[in-house]
């Protein structure tokens, strides 16, 4: 499921973050969720465009446990049941961009072995790598949108 607004306090959670975004003069949000090719990981991930450099920094200071992107549950599937469990939160900021990101056990449960902990950091890593970060790359050098595969 993906959804662009330009709603960006609506999709994320935390007082302070939607405050820090607001601030930052965010103008659209796109987010997607994806599931891992095993089933067994699940996330969301938000490109917030900001206004500058220095607030993506600082927006993305403010990111941690209690404040990070709103999960997007799809109508059905696996994603459905995004944001029913615990899972981890990361923050990078690319340029005038922040994205965040959402990781979970399909499971729903918390990640309690460091194997498991390991597992959704390196999705969370994928899905920064192979999605926002190709777009961003190619829009910060090119000035546009990367072509669609």
């Amino acid at each position: 499921i993906a959804r662009m607004s330009k709603k960006c306090s609506a999709a994320v959670i935390g007082s302070r973050l939607r405050r820090a975004v607001r601030r930052a003069g965010c103008s659209q949000i796109l987010r997607a969720s994806y599931v891992s090719d095993a089933r067994k990981l699940m996330g969301t991930i938000g490109v917030l465009n900001l206004t500058s450099t220095a607030s993506a920094q600082a927006a993305g200071k403010i990111a941690g446990r209690a404040q990070f992107i709103a999960q997007l549950p799809s109508a059905k599937g696996l994603t459905s049941k995004l944001g029913n469990g615990t899972g981890i939160e990361e923050a990078v900021d690319k340029g005038h961009y922040l994205i965040l990101v959402w990781g979970e056990l399909t499971s729903l449960r918390a990640p309690r072995k460091a194997a498991q902990r390991v597992a959704l950091e390196g999705f969370l890593s994928d899905m920064i790598s192979k999605t926002a970060n190709l777009g961003l790359t190619s829009r910060m050098v090119n000035g546009m949108a990367s072509p669609a595969p």
